[in-house]
């Protein structure tokens, strides 16, 4: 029996190594940086906050729903359909922010706090401002670049798209991805996030979209790894003096 166990044991063991130290070495490094910082929380402001309901000092200003979804109707020229509507404060202006499905595809829209006209998207320029903007502290602009398609693996996966990606090489290779109508900060991408990004597929095992926990290959290695524990205790059991005496 013993020699079956130790056969077992070692053998499952060399075959698991490298994925055992993999696991060892993704679960200490996840364990190092707290998460807001691999997702780069610390680099950027707050989200906007969104409202229901017009502040008192600026209702008679505002543009009424009706009329927001007026403007929302003579700007698409397909049909659409309305999500949710709240009110949002920009650099000191008003604006509407809208959501809905256009063509079965999500979008987003800001309109004027008088409901006039929807505003422009972005252009690259207005992306890097923007990126700019969304920084607690200046960064060092290295590119800006629109994004029509992402790759099954690439950092902004699962994500709608376009987006505009605006990349720092100051603070820490730091990507923002922004959607181009609203304005809106959809994902920080850093240094930290990529190497989390690479442990992580070694960690779950999923070698393409890295996001599927329930690969049949880590249930088979998640299964071979109790083994090889099982088989080490049974052989420390076995070889123990003391547990042998304490049985005899």
């Amino acid at each position: 029996m013993r020699i079956f166990l130790r056969k077992t044991h070692r053998w499952l063991g060399l075959l698991m190594a490298l994925q055992i130290i993999a696991w060892m070495v993704s679960g200490l490094w996840f364990s190092l940086f707290p998460i807001e910082e691999i997702r780069g929380e610390h680099l950027t402001t707050m989200p906007e906050d969104i409202g229901y309901l017009p502040p008192a000092d600026a209702a008679e200003a505002l543009a009424s729903p009706a009329r927001v979804q007026a403007t929302l109707a003579a700007h698409f020229d397909a049909p659409w359909t309305f999500s949710t509507l709240g009110l949002m404060r920009r650099q000191g202006a008003f604006y509407w922010h809208v959501t809905g499905t256009l063509g079965g595809q999500p979008f987003a829209r800001l309109v004027t706090g008088d409901g006039a006209a929807v505003v422009a998207p972005l252009d690259s320029e207005g992306a890097r401002t923007r990126a700019q903007e969304l920084l607690l502290r200046p960064g060092v602009v290295e590119s800006v670049v629109w994004v029509e398609e992402a790759a099954p693996d690439a950092e902004i996966r699962g994500r709608d798209l376009p987006l505009w990606k605006v990349g720092f090489s100051v603070p820490e290779s730091l990507n923002l991805y922004i959607e181009p109508w609203s304005g809106e900060l959809v994902a920080r991408r850093t240094a930290r996030w990529r190497v989390f990004d690479f442990l992580w597929m070694l960690h779950i095992m999923d070698f393409e979209a890295r996001d599927d926990f329930n690969t049949p290959l880590l249930q088979i290695a998640a299964f071979l790894g109790l083994v090889i524990a099982l088989t080490g205790l049974a052989l420390w059991a076995a070889t123990t003096r003391l547990w042998r005496r304490s049985g005899s």
